[in-house]
């Protein structure tokens, strides 16, 4: 029990740490336009299909009840989340009318050369870690959402507090960045319960703390990558 204890006291850590970086620095102090703004939920639309592969790749590398867990969890994300009343993408979809969007602004988005590149990324800790080492790259993206964790909020709690702060759009119409502020402490909570089950050596430890470090890496080029595009926008 210590282990893990001491594990999670780490990944905790970890991804407040993520907002110290130059590159969350960088992404969170970019002033919002609307443009900009309309930029980042069409780039978020594409970093929830990312998600969905990478939890789908995971899933095919890990234990029987390791899967099971995965599939209660992204059942929210590709079918229903009951906070929602719809799926993450329809809902990230959905959130895009607020700010002008159209469903064709999404199914013809293009992503960015950066963006890309981490997408790439994040798939290929997914293929090709030891499955713990995958399953906590994943978690670690929800981790770093979790209010309860991150001190100041996460990601998207961060994010929503701009639209509201820079652009007059109130958190609660940002409804895929609002769910998202209680999902993903929920979603992190119940993945984490995995690590009790199966850290029980350094070696495990070592995993674990594999598959953070590396998905902490994409996370912040992508965000710096975020961050950079939108400073093109004017």
């Amino acid at each position: 029990m210590n282990l893990v204890k001491d594990l999670c006291v780490t990944l905790d850590q970890m991804v407040n740490d993520q907002f110290e970086s130059v590159e969350f620095k960088n992404f969170l102090a970019v002033p919002l336009t609307m443009e900009r703004g309309r930029f980042y939920v069409v780039q978020n639309a594409l970093y929830t299909s990312n998600r969905r592969d990478c939890w789908g790749y995971v899933q095919g590398g890990a234990p029987l009840d390791v899967k099971r867990v995965i599939w209660q969890h992204e059942s929210d994300e590709l079918i229903n989340d009951p906070r929602a009343g719809m799926d993450h993408y329809t809902l990230t979809v959905k959130q895009g009318e607020v700010i002008g969007l159209k469903p064709e602004d999404f199914e013809k988005a293009e992503v960015p050369a950066m963006v890309q590149a981490c997408f790439h990324a994040w798939h290929h800790i997914s293929m090709r870690n030891h499955w713990l080492a995958a399953y906590t790259a994943s978690h670690m993206l929800e981790r770093r959402n979790n209010g309860k964790i991150v001190k100041g909020g996460g990601m998207s709690y961060r994010v929503g507090k701009k639209f509201e702060n820079e652009l007059g759009i109130n958190l609660k119409r940002m409804i895929s960045l609002d769910v998202h502020v209680v999902a993903d402490m929920d979603h992190s909570e119940n993945i984490s319960e995995m690590f009790e089950r199966y850290v029980k050596t350094p070696e495990d430890c070592e995993r674990v703390l594999q598959g953070a470090r590396e998905s902490m890496a994409i996370d912040r080029a992508y965000r710096g990558a975020l961050g950079y595009y939108m400073e093109q926008i004017k």
